[in-house]
């Protein structure tokens, strides 16, 4: 048996205008013999901002089922989740609740925010609190288009770190290339000349003032025998 809910009159008077906002079907219930339009009746999300510890999917739905209808739960799995000491059960940090109607979905987020968790005593999340916040306007398909941007970023992020490990790797193996050439070379250069085909060039080095007397001297004899050759 699901608990009773109070409200105010000027909740009431909220609660009765949403209900004047929604839609009604273009179709005429067949299934009411009076006749009556069938209103179409729009699903609300509330946001757990903290998981209690050790509460899953299962245990949510039963604890929300008796405060109203409850449709799809997800419950965000911890980042840090399969790390370190294994804890037994999974662990959640945050949450998100559909509720057939959205009158439920704003009063339960209304009437258990900041309250005692509660339950058996026995229980591990007995004396938590819970952090309960009505996500206005907010539809499940805004979480499934949250969820698929995500995965983008984080392909992304993955595709960028694939290529600078590439372009790290890349550039690893091109230096261990210049390193071998490097090497090759050098035992080469410590080689025989002959090995490599170079060929050495000796050159005599003579004293600048040893060769100006040898110039002089040379000059010296041609014009000695340029005279005697007149002289003849």
């Amino acid at each position: 048996m699901k608990r009773k809910m109070e409200t105010s009159d000027h909740e009431q008077e909220e609660e009765e205008e949403e209900e004047q906002d929604e839609q009604p079907t273009t179709s005429v219930d067949k299934v009411l013999d009076t006749g009556e339009k069938k209103k179409k009746v729009t699903p609300g999300v509330i946001y757990l901002s903290r998981i209690p510890n050790k509460m899953n999917v299962t245990i949510i739905r039963s604890y929300f089922d008796q405060y109203g209808h409850t449709g799809r739960i997800y419950l965000q799995l911890s980042k840090n989740e399969g790390k370190g000491k294994r804890e037994r059960g999974p662990k959640y940090t945050e949450g998100w609740v559909e509720f057939k109607s959205k009158r439920e979905a704003k009063l339960i987020a209304k009437q258990l925010n900041n309250q005692q968790v509660g339950g058996r005593r026995r229980t591990p999340w007995y004396d938590d609190i819970w952090n309960i916040k009505y996500l206005s306007k907010f539809r499940w398909t805004h979480l499934h288009e949250r969820f698929q941007y995500e995965n983008e970023v984080r392909k992304k992020r993955l595709r960028q770190e694939v290529l600078q490990a590439k372009r790290e790797a890349n550039l690893y193996i091109e230096n261990v290339e210049k390193g071998r050439k490097l090497r090759k070379l050098e035992k080469k250069m410590e080689a025989a000349p002959e090995e490599l085909n170079i060929r050495e060039w000796n050159y005599d080095q003579q004293d600048p003032h040893e060769a100006a007397m040898r110039r002089k001297s040379k000059k010296k004899d041609q014009q000695q025998s340029t005279a005697a050759a007149a002289t003849v």
